[in-house]
């Protein structure tokens, strides 16, 4: 634990010094005047965890120069421990004001001192963890954005993405095929994507693949996210899928197992289900082909559906009209 203390007072510094510099906990700076702190602050490579500050300083006073340490982002909840021979408890109330974080009194007790060092330790212990915590946070944040147009790979394993999709369909045996091409929107998905979190708009996505998988789980079909809203899939075999039967099969199941607090939204998604030509017979290359030239010239933004009067995509409350 580095620690910077700074008081004029070379019998305090010789104290400081034989309490703490003893320690092989503490790493002991120290300097008698707020203008030599502020040196040492500026050109440290590693910065301090702890400052002693007298808040009887020569030029720049203790108070002055913790509300200086303050200014820098990365000391913002550094402790910070005004050292004072006074009781004023106006002068508390500035030091406090400037950030101070606890007062030492002065003449200095040995263990007094050892014990609010320690107290300050377990603190800045703790604030490194909520900082790690917080960055780790941040990070896997930054790593689940996606844009709306991205295909991404869905946890999901009734579900791929739609390159894995055109690969099982480009590795078919040379010959054509019984199978039925069709395509799934998710309605206002651009606003959802606009409006939650990254992991609320995957989780959105989420429940719409299992939902898909579910209702469409008895037949021979390969689903796959392909960005912007939309599943594609494929349907091996001479059956005709019923799109208004699975839409209705897939709102069921989403119904059920929605999990607003997951998602970010109180309403169920309405969802679209298309086919995609009519054509009965396909080879891979063609099927795929079919696929990529359907998505190319989708806008899902079309299908979106303006809701009621008065009522929000996001709240399943009825908005109130402003006067």
């Amino acid at each position: 634990m580095r620690i910077l203390a700074v008081d004029d007072d070379p019998v305090i510094l010789d104290l400081l010094k034989g309490s703490l510099g003893k320690n092989d906990q503490y790493d002991l700076t120290c300097c008698e005047s707020g203008e030599d702190a502020k040196t040492l602050v500026r050109e440290t490579d590693t910065p301090f965890d702890c400052f002693l500050l007298d808040i009887m300083l020569p030029g720049i006073d203790g108070i002055e120069l913790c509300d200086w340490v303050r200014s820098f982002e990365g000391y913002n909840t550094t402790p910070i421990v005004m050292i004072t021979a006074s009781k004023d408890p106006e002068l508390m109330g500035e030091a406090f004001n400037a950030g101070a974080t606890d007062f030492l009194l002065k003449p200095v007790d040995g263990v007094e001192l050892g014990a609010r060092i320690n107290s300050m330790a377990m603190l800045n212990d703790s604030l490194h963890r909520e900082r790690a915590a917080q960055h780790s946070l941040d990070e896997l944040s930054a790593a689940m954005q996606v844009c709306f147009e991205d295909s991404i790979a869905l946890t999901q394993s009734d579900v791929t993405d739609i390159a894995a999709l055109e690969n099982d369909l480009l590795r078919l045996p040379a010959g054509v095929y019984a199978m039925s091409l069709f395509s799934i929107g998710v309605v206002g998905m651009r606003g959802v994507h606009q409006t939650v979190k990254p992991t609320q708009y995957r989780a959105h996505l989420e429940m719409v693949a299992q939902a898909a998988g579910e209702a469409l789980k008895n037949k021979s079909v390969k689903i796959a996210y392909a960005g912007s809203g939309r599943f594609v899939g494929v349907m091996m075999g001479r059956g005709r899928l019923d799109t208004a039967v699975a839409v209705e099969e897939m709102t069921a199941a989403l119904t059920d197992s929605w999990n607003a607090a997951r998602t970010g939204t109180p309403l169920v998604p309405e969802l679209t289900m298309d086919q995609v030509g009519d054509q009965r017979i396909w080879s891979g290359l063609s099927a795929s082909d079919k696929l990529r030239d359907h998505l190319a010239k989708s806008d899902v933004m079309r299908e979106v559906k303006q809701p009621p009067r008065g009522f929000s995509l996001f709240s399943s409350e009825p908005e109130r009209a402003v006067a």
